[in-house]
């Protein structure tokens, strides 16, 4: 077998349901929209895209690994049909309810990794761990395109998979790149709560519910609000409503791993309440664990001011005498004044 058949062979037998090879290569388009968008500022608070944007747009950096000329891409499906989306009444994204993707997709990619370094090559895996821009490369390696809502969509398995990467210096035969197929279509433009799209396939992190939820810290803008609706964590609104995303979900057995958990299982006033230990044991092995204590609870009280009823208040009173994070405090009485106002 050659080295790529047996990099395949290795990748089904690990679970990952595409396989594609870029040619190092200078990302043109990409490059000068990433480029764009920091400029804007549409990175927010996420500072590393803008530290790390030269080694971003160049896996041969030196930073990265010197000399690599190949980036292999792999996708990996985690859509289910079953369990809760979230701790009632608030919905969670798909990807984050059940285990902790870095772990089950890197120690996969890392095997893939070791093959290619046992051969004699040098190589680097990641999932979301190294800066590289992903999307970009696996457009390039055929494993899917970018659509207008900058997400990659994979035909037959929809935009609901984990990316990940090893960049090498291993001579593989390359994938020819796939032509993109939103045509006229834009309900994920239109689709968006909060406005986040200025245009297809750029996204504003300052409206994204995703980026709200996950990575902003501190007061989330009042007018952001309604729109973040349910969410606690992350949003799927922008991949539901896409043609390419009305497939079946691969067998349950392919995404076990990504199930549910029933740690979902309360009520998500119950995040109102925990303290750090309890938080901590409730997040062990869940991407849940990247908003934090103060974060998810935050959203959890906004998630009641758009969602909730009269039967919230008094933790949500409690929650805003007493929480140790202002702007739990503050979203809290947010909820409130929303609550009476609506069921006076």
């Amino acid at each position: 077998m050659s080295l790529r058949e047996q990099l395949e062979a290795m990748a089904r037998q690990l679970g990952f349901a595409r396989l594609g090879v870029a040619a190092v290569t200078p990302l043109g388009r990409d490059a000068e929209a990433l480029r764009d968008w920091i400029a804007r500022g549409r990175h927010a608070s996420m500072r590393w895209m803008a530290d790390t944007l030269d080694v971003r747009l160049d896996p041969a950096d030196p930073a990265l690994l010197a000399g690599a000329t190949r980036v292999v891409v792999l996708a990996t499906p985690y859509a289910r049909a079953d369990g809760p989306s979230g701790p009632p009444p608030s919905v969670v994204a798909r990807y984050a309810r059940g285990r902790d993707y870095h772990n089950v997709v890197g120690k996969r990619t890392r095997k893939l990794a070791a093959l290619l370094r046992d051969a004699g090559h040098r190589a680097r895996a990641g999932v979301d761990s190294l800066p590289v821009l992903e999307r970009a490369w696996a457009a390039r390696a055929g494993i899917g395109f970018v659509g207008k809502n900058a997400c990659l969509i994979v035909p037959g398995l929809g935009s609901h998979v984990f990316l990940s990467v090893v960049v090498t210096d291993a001579p593989l035969p390359t994938d020819a790149p796939m032509p993109e197929r939103c045509g006229e279509c834009r309900l994920c433009l239109d689709a968006c709560p909060t406005g986040a799209f200025p245009a297809p396939r750029t996204v504003d992190s300052t409206r994204c519910v995703s980026y709200l939820t996950i990575e902003h810290e501190g007061p989330i803008d009042e007018a952001l609000r309604e729109g973040i609706g349910a969410h606690l964590f992350g949003c799927d609104v922008c991949q539901d409503v896409c043609p390419f995303c009305k497939t079946s979900p691969p067998p349950p057995e392919r995404t076990a791993p990504f199930a549910p958990h029933p740690r979902l299982d309360i009520a998500v006033s119950a995040l109102l309440e925990m303290t750090e230990e309890e938080h901590r044991e409730w997040c062990v092995g869940s991407p849940l664990r990247r908003a934090g204590r103060g974060g998810l609870a935050r959203n959890a009280a906004i998630v009641l001011g758009n969602r909730g009823a009269r039967v919230h208040l008094p933790v949500l009173s409690r929650a805003a005498r007493a929480h140790d994070d202002d702007a739990v405090r503050e979203a809290a009485q947010w909820a409130i004044a929303r609550i009476e106002a609506r069921d006076p």
